[in-house]
């Protein structure tokens, strides 16, 4: 077996927020963080006890999406086989024998609630803390009895920041162009907007949208001097965007990234 040369050319960096357009469910422990009459309570950061979006869950929902989208094939023992696309995006696992041309491309940070949001959850009407609560019932249908249970939410109109990182590659004799597979990422984005993030979607839960600066390209160059762009991927995203748009937030929505405008942002940068 033959060896295939990898380098590193740049990341491509997506900075916004995610905007709970309904109430949002991210299930915590309850043992860690007990809450007195929630069934299931949501995560929370630990230090500040904010609720928040973890990389983790938005990264597996996200690959579900596009999984779904591509096709995959069935294999024994309850095991998958998924599109090459996925493993090259999302990342193959320790004992998945499939291909992989480099590293995981895409990297998602946890989400920590913007400042407005926190604000606005300081001075929520609610009996719990930053959050509220939803009162559901499960009717057993043979009885009519009705069980009822109580679940903790992250309050619509909440705002959380968000980063995602995409790494390109220069791979000597790949087999695909690394620059495509940048619009299934942003094809999974928008399946999300039209499913739900987090439990009980098909509930009402979990309906998000996404509210993006325009992205920033850093090549190795960057890293390698510390670059005035470099300096500005690096700031925390309310700060950047209070010196960019210091008379309001001027975001862009996923139906701006059509392929005109990633051809032009991004693709292009990297084929001069």
């Amino acid at each position: 077996m033959g060896f295939k040369m990898v380098e590193f050319v740049g990341n491509i960096i997506l900075k916004g927020k995610i905007e709970c357009v309904t109430g949002l469910h991210i299930g915590g422990s309850k043992e860690k963080f007990e809450i007195g009459g929630v069934d299931s309570p949501v995560i929370r950061d630990p230090v500040t006890h904010y609720p928040y979006i973890p990389g983790s869950s938005l990264k597996g929902k996200l690959r579900a999406l596009l999984t779904f989208e591509l096709g995959f094939e069935k294999l024994g023992n309850n095991r998958i086989r998924e599109n090459e696309i996925i493993y090259n995006i999302f990342g193959a696992g320790a004992n998945d024998a499939a291909r992989k041309d480099g590293p995981t491309r895409l990297i998602v940070r946890d989400a920590y609630p913007d400042k407005s949001t926190i604000q606005m959850w300081e001075n929520l009407d609610s009996e719990l803390m930053y959050t509220e609560f939803k009162a559901e019932n499960s009717i057993d249908r043979l009885t009519s009895q009705a069980n009822p249970r109580f679940l903790e939410r992250v309050v619509k109109g909440s705002h959380f920041n968000v980063e995602f990182v995409y790494g390109v590659y220069k791979i000597k004799e790949n087999s695909f162009d690394e620059l495509e597979h940048f619009k299934y990422f942003i094809t999974a984005l928008r399946l999300l907007e039209n499913s739900y993030l987090g439990g009980s979607g098909t509930r009402g839960y979990g309906k998000v949208g996404f509210k993006f600066l325009e992205p920033i390209v850093l090549f190795k160059e960057d890293y390698q001097s510390g670059s005035e762009n470099f300096v500005r991927a690096s700031k925390d995203l309310d700060i950047l965007i209070s010196e960019l748009y210091p008379d309001g937030f001027k975001h862009l929505r996923l139906s701006d990234f059509d392929d005109n405008f990633i051809e032009e942002k991004i693709i292009s940068k990297f084929r001069k």
